[in-house]
C-alpha cells in the first residue's frame, strides 16, 4: 500500500511538472557557478516561454531567469539583489554566430503594461534551491505574428521574429548583481550572505514553433 501511494505521488508530480513546461520553447544550459569570498556560489540559466500569464488578456513571450544556490551547506541562505532592467544584458546571434541582419529589431514599446519594467527585488535563496524569476516586462502579441521578445521597454534589447521566418537564432547574455550600498536586505545576516558578481549565461537556440 505504501509503495503504491508513493508511486501515485511520483506520477502526479511528474505530470504536473510536464504540464507546466509545455509552453517553454527554449532553455539555455546552466552557467558556470560563480563564488564570493565567503563561499556563496550561484549559477543561472535563461528560459523563454509563450503563454498567457495571470491577470493578462493576451499571450506573451516571457523571458525567465532561473537561479540556483550551489554553495556549500555551511554557507547558509543566500541574498541576491535582482534588478533585471539594469543587470541583465542579452544579445542575438544567427546560425553563423553573427548578429542577424535580417531580424527585425522593434523600435518602440507595445503591449500590455504600457512599458512595464520588472521591479527590483531582494530574494532569499536557501542552500540547494532554485528560483524562477520573470526577467522581462509584459508585452502582448497575437498568435500567428511570430515571436516578440522585449527585455526592457527602455533599452534596445527588442527582437521580433516574423511568422514566416524559418531561421534559427541564439540568445545569450550576462547577469550582473551589484547590491546597493544604501540598502540592506532585512533578512540578511550580514554582507557575507549577499552574493554579487556576473554570470555568463550560455546561448540558447530559438526557432518558431510550427503551427
Amino acid at each position: 500500500m505504501k509503495a503504491t501511494t508513493l508511486f501515485l505521488l511520483f506520477t502526479m508530480s511528474h505530470f504536473c511538472f510536464a504540464g507546466a513546461d509545455t509552453n517553454i520553447i527554449a532553455v539555455s544550459d546552466w552557467s558556470k557557478s560563480v563564488s564570493t569570498g565567503y563561499g556563496q556560489s550561484l549559477r543561472g540559466r535563461m528560459l523563454i516561454a509563450e503563454e498567457q500569464p495571470p491577470g493578462h488578456a493576451s499571450p506573451e513571450t516571457e523571458l525567465f531567469l532561473e537561479l540556483e544556490n550551489v554553495s556549500d551547506p555551511v554557507a547558509g541562505p543566500m541574498q541576491v539583489y535582482v534588478d533585471p532592467a539594469n543587470g541583465l544584458h542579452c544579445g542575438m546571434l544567427d546560425a553563423y554566430g553573427k548578429p542577424p541582419t535580417t531580424l527585425k529589431v522593434s523600435g518602440g514599446m507595445r503591449g500590455d503594461g504600457g512599458g512595464y519594467r520588472v521591479p527590483v527585488n531582494w530574494i532569499t535563496l536557501p542552500y540547494d534551491s532554485t528560483i524562477r524569476l520573470r526577467a522581462n516586462g509584459t508585452f502582448s502579441w497575437r498568435r500567428g505574428d511570430g515571436l516578440l521578445l522585449m527585455l526592457d521597454p527602455f533599452s534596445d534589447q527588442h527582437w521580433e521574429i516574423g511568422s514566416g521566418d524559418t531561421n534559427t537564432y541564439f540568445l545569450y547574455g550576462t547577469f550582473t548583481v551589484t547590491p546597493p550600498t544604501n540598502q540592506v536586505q532585512p533578512d540578511a545576516t550580514g554582507s557575507r550572505a549577499q552574493w554579487q558578481g556576473t554570470l555568463d549565461l550560455p546561448k540558447m537556440k530559438i526557432s518558431l514553433r510550427k503551427p
